[in-house]
């Protein structure tokens, strides 16, 4: 057992670990870099890692090419040039152009960060979307709102993580679904809201656990049932009355009963499907891969989130498509092969610490490459025979100071702590993260304005009137307004307009969620050893899989 050197905590380096460091370790004029165990615990390792991610603070601002209004990761007070998705992408401008030698007096990191402070960077990630402005990591996507991470959208807003839905709202893993809102982890959905881990289901409210059914309300753990209201059935015309009724209840007394009533029904310990030798929480068709979550599609991996189709990899946040032999990335995919310690990748091989390059291969240290290249060390492109040379002194260089076999330290991050994907997962106050050297983003007190009016408890008391008025957040008091395309999805779904602001909406939904923490418990019905994401000391009724499809099959 090893110390993790940020919180302490003790953690376990197991021999198939020490076996994958080897396998990934780069090579060249017959030596081996040999890569070094981690030194932080699987959990800090991924906070570092979600500390360099951005989805849901962005900036209005001028490209630094173009000079064109755009919508940005960064405001205009950023040391480095910020352009446009358009002229980013260009051959307008060259990254080469930012080469420099590596300096063998100093830290790499040092360096490292010299040049991310100077590099331009891209102010959205986006690819091939219509009408999507505000979206950070977006693709394929049409009439799109502040949905990141997501692909093959139309019409949805505030829609995390999610793919191949229409017209949705407030939603965080969604796959295929149309008309659904507040829900999460659900697929094949229609005409539904707040929906905790369903398939299949549709006309459903206030549903959690359940498969094929229609028409139900406040249920959990059903399968293909109709007309039931807490588990019980009833016939149509008594289920419609009840139904109209607990309608013209708020919407936070609803939810508060679901919750409620959806604790005392039996949980299973976890959701995998289709599964072989696999530990985790939300992972399908996946084998030999343990502590997993949101997963799809993995072989013999370790610590991955959100990932998918990656085979043979360790420490992945965010990233997905043909990836293999990869060792701590965050936010990027396709064909990533034998790449370590870097962020926003594509098609990169054979290289350590890129930061948003792309087609890039056999390079060291390098920031915004995105055209085919290789033979790369800071930004400097150098012949074969050059590059094999000075990579191993750099290699040795930085396993002399340390620095090799970590992903970038936190303090590289080009965002405040609180900007990122890093403070949902690990929340911090401020004076923690200023302690531990990190940036921290202050409030604007401008966008902490009391509100025009008040938001009625009823979709139907909703004029057209509250439409871009400026409202205050019952949770945080920070101003939103609601779109007008927003307001009339709420309108057609007769789904009531929230009194929080769209962050604190995602934060709830997220809280709705397992963390991605396993216990050793036992089956409450068998009393067989299980591994569950449910905390013991919450006292639910947790079964193992024989037991909960034996439940509610």
């Amino acid at each position: 057992m090893d110390n993790c050197k940020q919180c302490g905590s003790e953690f376990e380096i197991a021999e198939d670990d020490l076996a994958f460091f080897k396998k990934i370790s780069p090579e060249f004029g017959g030596r081996k870099y040999e890569v070094p165990p981690p030194t932080l615990c699987p959990d800090c390792r991924q906070q570092r890692r979600l500390a360099f991610r951005n989805e849901r603070y962005l900036y209005k601002r001028k490209c630094d090419l173009c000079e064109k209004s755009m919508v940005s990761f960064f405001d205009d007070k950023v040391s480095f040039p910020v352009y446009c998705v358009d002229c980013w992408w260009s051959d307008k401008w060259d990254a080469m152009d930012y080469g420099r030698d590596f300096d063998f007096s100093r830290p790499f990191f040092d360096q490292y960060k010299e040049l991310l402070d100077v590099v331009p960077k891209m102010g959205l990630l986006q690819l091939n979307n219509e009408n999507s402005d505000y979206n950070s990591l977006l693709a394929f996507c049409k009439n799109t709102y502040m949905s990141p991470g997501s692909y093959f959208l139309e019409d949805c807003y505030y829609c995390r993580k999610s793919q191949y839905s229409n017209d949705c709202l407030d939603c965080n893993f969604i796959d295929h679904c149309e008309l659904i809102c507040s829900s999460i982890n659900c697929k094949n959905c229609y005409s539904s809201q707040n929906m905790i881990n369903c398939n299949n289901c549709r006309d459903c409210l206030y549903v959690a656990d359940s498969t094929g059914c229609s028409d139900c309300f406040m249920c959990a753990s059903l399968s293909k049932k109709q007309y039931c209201f807490k588990n019980d059935q009833y016939s149509k015309e008594e289920y419609k009355k009840i139904v109209t009724g607990k309608l013209t209840q708020n919407s936070e007394e609803l939810l508060k009963e679901f919750i409620e009533f959806s604790e005392k029904v039996p949980k299973k310990a976890r959701n995998l499907i289709n599964c072989e030798n696999c530990s985790g929480d939300y992972m399908q068709n996946c084998k030999n891969s343990f502590d997993c979550y949101d997963c799809f599609d993995l072989e013999d991996c370790k610590y991955m989130y959100e990932a998918v189709n990656v085979k043979d990899s360790m420490d992945l946040a965010m990233h997905d498509k043909d990836i293999e032999l990869c060792y701590e990335l965050c936010s990027g995919g396709e064909s990533n092969k034998r790449l370590r310690f870097s962020f926003c990748t594509i098609a990169s091989i054979d290289s350590d610490y890129l930061y948003s390059c792309f087609y890039l291969k056999d390079s060291f240290g390098c920031d915004g490459i995105h055209s085919k290249s290789e033979n790369c060390v800071l930004n400097k492109k150098y012949s074969a025979e050059e590059y094999n040379e000075l990579r191993s002194k750099v290699l040795e260089h930085v396993l002399k100071t340390g620095e090799y076999g970590e992903f970038l330290p936190i303090e590289l991050s080009l965002y405040s702590y609180n900007e990122t994907v890093a403070n949902e997962y690990f929340p911090m106050s401020e004076e923690e993260v200023v302690k531990n050297g990190w940036k921290w983003r202050e409030k604007d007190p401008k966008g902490y304005k009391k509100g025009e009016c008040e938001v009625p408890d009823l979709i139907l008391k909703a004029g057209d009137d509250i439409v871009g008025k400026l409202l205050a957040c019952v949770d945080c008091g920070k101003n939103y307004r609601f779109l007008r395309e927003e307001f009339d999805l709420c309108k057609r779904m007769g789904v009531n307009l929230s009194k929080r602001c769209p962050d604190c909406r995602h934060l709830k939904l997220l809280a709705s969620k397992n963390p991605r923490k396993l216990w050793e418990n036992k089956c409450d019905k068998c009393g067989c050893d299980i591994k569950t994401t449910y905390d013991p000391e919450k006292g639910r009724n947790i079964y193992c899989e024989k037991c909960y499809r034996e439940a509610v099959y």
